[in-house]
């Protein structure tokens, strides 16, 4: 009985060693954030289509939506790559360069420890501007878990469904 007992916490110990090998852990093999670009002219100058490209680039998969955050527009997103590949396309997608006609102001990013996007598409996918994507955290924040629940982003909710994240 103690033989048994003894083989089945070495199994275990065993087990618990060969799943934390590294190279085998999903935070070991990708790179997941989540993005906000806002400026006085984001929407309309190519500005999803530049990040679709980026995506497709590096064989990266996610999600690119205009929302309108009070008087500026913005670019939303979620993107997961390689390892080595998220933190560059990551660079790109806040710094630069844009399309010509882009003026972006601010942009922020929330990198995801656990790598994990919510939204997962086969493919890097443009998403309609009626449907809500919003979080519980900046970027990209619902109103009802802002500060006093401030109206900020104008269009949450409508056709398209509800992504409450």
């Amino acid at each position: 009985m103690t033989a048994v007992l003894l083989i089945a916490v070495l199994c275990m110990l065993t087990s618990e060693v060969v799943s934390q090998q590294e190279g085998w852990k999903m935070t070991d093999r990708f790179y997941g954030f989540r993005f906000s670009l806002t400026g006085p002219s984001v929407h309309g100058v190519g500005m999803r289509n530049h990040v679709v490209s980026l995506a497709d680039k590096y064989s990266c998969f996610g999600w690119v939506q205009n929302v309108k955050v009070g008087p500026l527009n913005s670019v939303v997103g979620e993107v997961r790559c390689a390892k080595k590949y998220g933190p560059i396309v990551q660079e790109a997608i806040t710094s630069g360069p844009y399309p010509e006609s882009a003026d972006v102001s601010g942009a922020e990013v929330k990198v995801y420890e656990d790598t994990k996007i919510k939204l997962h598409f086969s493919h890097f996918k443009i998403l309609n501007d009626e449907r809500k994507t919003c979080f519980r955290d900046q970027p990209h924040q619902c109103k009802e878990f802002r500060e006093g629940g401030e109206d900020k982003i104008e269009g949450e909710g409508g056709k398209g469904g509800t992504d409450e994240l």
